[in-house]
């Protein structure tokens, strides 16, 4: 990775099917891992098109990219789902494997915490494999309470009021 590069965070749209697809098929097994509780999960084009067209009252899906002469590269990804009748939503963020440990994963929090705030929720949520640690050790720094699941200890439920 380059300490200069420029990055654009834009919301993901239908366009965006191909470039989804070669970020998350470049992804090691670990983060895929940590991300999908699967590290051998595969997607096809017709799933990438449902995650790069999501329903704008239940979802928002931010991209960040590098953009060079050949186009535009995902660098990360971070969604929010709001969950119906409830004013909590879900996060998930999934950063590159090159571009970890740059803090690009703090500002995807930062721009999904201002979302949720825009949409007044009043609380935020995820779900993050207890081997996980630096996501674990991250939403902890943001005061994120951090629980076992009702499945176990080995997936951890965090929460932030809001």
């Amino acid at each position: 990775m380059q300490d200069d590069a420029i990055l654009t965070l834009r919301y993901i749209s239908a366009d965006d099917v191909d470039i989804l697809l070669a970020f998350v098929n470049s992804l090691s097994f670990g983060t895929r891992y940590f991300r999908h509780g699967r590290g051998d999960q595969e997607f096809n084009c017709d799933r990438m098109l449902q995650l790069c067209s999501p329903n704008p009252r239940g979802c928002m899906h931010f991209l960040a990219l590098k953009t060079n002469d050949q186009g535009e590269t995902v660098v990360a990804s971070a969604r929010m789902l709001f969950e119906e009748n409830a004013m909590s939503c879900e996060v998930a963020i999934t950063v590159a494997d090159a571009w970890q440990l740059h803090r690009i994963g703090k500002r995807l929090m930062n721009a999904l915490l201002a979302q949720a705030r825009t949409h007044h929720r009043t609380g935020m949520h995820g779900k993050i494999s207890s081997i996980n640690r630096r996501m674990i050790d991250s939403m902890r720094r943001r005061d994120f309470e951090i629980n076992d699941s009702a499945e176990g200890a080995s997936l951890k439920i965090t929460r932030l009021v809001l």
